[in-house]
């Protein structure tokens, strides 16, 4: 059924305006977040200082190129300085799951997604094993992202909390048979490995030890009244937050193989600590106010 105006339009009160209206309240948020996640779960194994996996991965697209001038480019370009692409990779990788979990900058995020999802479709999707589709359907998520940004909105910083809080509870409870500060060596209480979804998903998003589970579940309930506090306060708090998160990454090496602060963290847990942290920072002149809605303004 259609109105008497536009044939695009849906009457009110029929179950395609009910959709309509939920698609378009919680349908953009929810693609950007898939997108996040992506990315999220993607960022512990570029490990500093060899990137020893990363290298396989470029030296797929010298053996293996994808476009004329590709596999040159990995051989004599970005495999001789494994150090500086590692590094790039890394932290830009981290950057867009932040900008895409706090819903900032949601534009720049997409658009630099598109261009490591081509990136990394020259480089191995020509290689045995892969699926070239994948990074075509990353492309295409990017660009939806990128499309829904209009109607997207930045998630509140009461709400981010409450989520790293249940980050962590999750985090706490995936490594609770690893003991209060974490042994990879040990078999985790969910996500043992049976299975790669959800249990490689899993370990790549909630690693870590009972005690960094909880430091997240403190973080992200300390959250909450923060983000009551004015804005000039939670400026402060959000930024330094951010400039913490990015130098524990900074910290982060292959031996022994954890951040600075040990407890079997992972470069996954410095894009939630920035997520959080740059939520907590005001956007925009306008005061944010006491948003109860999860899509309100930080």
């Amino acid at each position: 059924m259609t109105t008497g105006g536009s044939p695009l339009e849906t009457a009110p009160g029929t179950v395609a305006a009910g959709v309509d209206r939920w698609t378009a309240r919680f349908g953009p948020p929810t693609v950007r977040w898939v997108l996040g996640l992506l990315w999220l779960a993607n960022v512990n194994w570029k490990v500093p200082t060899d990137f020893g996996a990363l290298r396989g991965f470029l030296q797929a697209g010298a053996d293996h190129p994808v476009a004329p001038g590709s596999g040159w480019f990995f051989e004599h370009v970005a495999l001789p300085n494994i150090a500086v692409v590692g590094w790039i990779t890394l932290v830009v990788e981290v950057g867009v799951a932040v900008l895409l979990l706090s819903g900032r900058f949601v534009r720049t995020a997409a658009l630099v997604s598109a261009g490591l999802s081509v990136g990394i479709g020259l480089a191995v999707a020509n290689a045995p094993g892969e699926w070239y589709w994948a990074y075509l359907l990353m492309l295409g998520l990017s660009l939806a992202v990128l499309t829904l940004a209009p109607s997207d909105r930045p998630h509140s910083a009461r709400a981010l909390g409450v989520v790293v809080a249940v980050y962590g509870a999750v985090g706490a409870v995936t490594n609770a048979a690893a003991g209060f500060g974490g042994d990879d060596n040990v078999t985790r209480t969910l996500f043992t490995g049976r299975n790669d979804i959800p249990d490689e998903l899993g370990v790549s998003l909630f690693p870590g030890s009972v005690a960094l589970g909880l430091v997240f579940v403190v973080l992200g309930l300390a959250a909450v009244p923060l983000a009551g506090l004015p804005g000039r306060v939670r400026r402060v708090v959000g930024w330094g937050t951010v400039a913490v998160a990015g130098l524990v990454l900074l910290t982060y090496r292959a031996s022994p193989d954890t951040l600075l602060v040990g407890l079997g963290s992972r470069a996954v847990h410095c894009a939630v600590l920035a997520t959080l942290g740059l939520s907590l920072v005001p956007m925009g002149r306008s005061p944010a106010p006491p948003a109860a809605d999860h899509l309100g303004p930080a």
